[in-house]
């Protein structure tokens, strides 16, 4: 085992009120997990929950390191796809922990993108009521988003994340090595995230992003590390004295309702036609435009926004002549799935609008007559 882990310091130290863990983000930084693992528990046995994409990359490194140091580990291969969200996973992966004996000092390990993390962390959070996990995110947009808070969950039917838990990690490794593999699709969905993060609370972040948007999109290492570390430190202060989601933590949904509608109303065979990122900033653009009418406030927050989308090359309207979608029929399937969101009180909806780059406030009592009239905006 490494005898210099001890050497190998977090990025950012994450202290809530319940718990405390460690961010890694560096090169080459899962190949320290089993050092890693060794200082939290002494329990060795494993279950890897991964994407079956990783099979014969990075999960070939976590458990060549893990049985090198005497780790007894389990393996669960999945299809990583929104629709493997679900009971029948679960009930696949809960056999596992069964059968092997796992203890809640026992440790899974979440190895892909939001899909893996959610699920493994809603068993994790489960199985003899929490046990340890460590995420391994393997996306920008796991990384900065689902990966940190707690959140876990899975789908039912077509509700996203209908039955879901808080559970926190005992560590995160950001391998930057997996950013550099990252197709550009999937890396610009994650930059979404960011653009979003600093919306509601950094205009300084959002001044960065948008002057260093080719360096950004190139990956440069420095420009990785600045903006995730900020877009990271975001969330976390967003969550501390708020884990349930009743205050503060709010403000994280920015663009999320609308664009959460989106994603799923634009599905075909089961399958994404909107990565989550996309959908997230084509939501952003249609809660600008509701705050430009409902609270009156200048055109130009919206202008900005559509602005830094199309500097990243993010979408920021559904095309349904791409998607070979009736105009009509995506309207009312985004209007259904919308009024299934969470944030649903009566007939209005609790929404995040921002007035002025890096401030967002909860609004709750939005009625429905401007998400329809924003869901009009954004379907072309």
């Amino acid at each position: 085992m490494d005898n210099n882990v001890n050497n190998i310091k977090p990025n950012i130290n994450v202290n809530l009120d319940s718990c405390s863990y460690e961010i890694y983000i560096k090169n080459g930084i899962v190949n320290k997990i089993s050092s890693l693992l060794s200082k939290k528990t002494e329990n060795n046995k494993v279950l890897i929950v991964a994407d079956i994409f990783f099979k014969d990359s990075i999960v070939k490194k976590i458990i060549s390191d893990l049985n090198n140091n005497y780790y007894i580990v389990h393996v669960y291969f999945m299809n990583a796809g929104k629709g493997n969200k679900n009971f029948n996973e679960l009930l696949k992966i809960y056999a596992i922990l069964e059968e092997n004996n796992l203890a809640r000092d026992s440790t899974i390990l979440a190895v892909g993108g939001g899909v893996i993390g959610d699920l493994a962390g809603f068993i994790a959070s489960t199985w003899y009521r929490g046990m340890n996990l460590v995420h391994i995110p393997t996306t920008l947009m796991a990384m900065v988003d689902s990966s940190v808070g707690g959140k876990v969950a899975v789908n039912y039917r077509h509700t996203i994340n209908a039955i879901g838990n808080y559970h926190h990690p005992i560590f995160i490794l950001m391998d930057l090595d997996l950013i550099y593999t990252l197709p550009d699709r999937d890396y610009i969905s994650g930059i979404a995230e960011v653009i979003k993060c600093a919306i509601i609370s950094d205009k300084d972040l959002y001044g960065y992003l948008e002057m260093n948007a080719n360096s950004i999109l190139n990956r440069e290492e420095k420009d990785v590390i600045y903006f995730l570390s900020k877009a990271i430190k975001i969330k976390i202060s967003h969550v501390l004295g708020d884990v349930r989601e009743r205050g503060k933590r709010l403000l994280l949904n920015y663009g999320h309702t609308l664009g959460h509608a989106i994603e799923i109303s634009t599905e075909k065979n089961n399958q994404e036609q909107y990565r989550h990122g996309e959908g997230v900033s084509i939501g952003i653009i249609a809660v600008a435009h509701i705050a430009t009418k409902y609270l009156k406030i200048s055109g130009d927050i919206e202008k900005s926004y559509l602005k830094i989308m199309k500097l990243y090359g993010l979408p920021t309207f559904v095309n349904t002549k791409m998607l070979e979608i009736n105009r009509d029929f995506l309207f009312k399937q985004c209007i259904q799935n919308v009024k299934k969101d969470k944030k649903r009180i009566g007939g209005y909806l609790r929404l995040i609008l921002s007035e002025n780059i890096g401030e967002a406030s909860v609004y709750k009592e939005v009625p429905f007559k401007y998400i329809e009239e924003a869901f009009k905006y954004i379907i072309k």
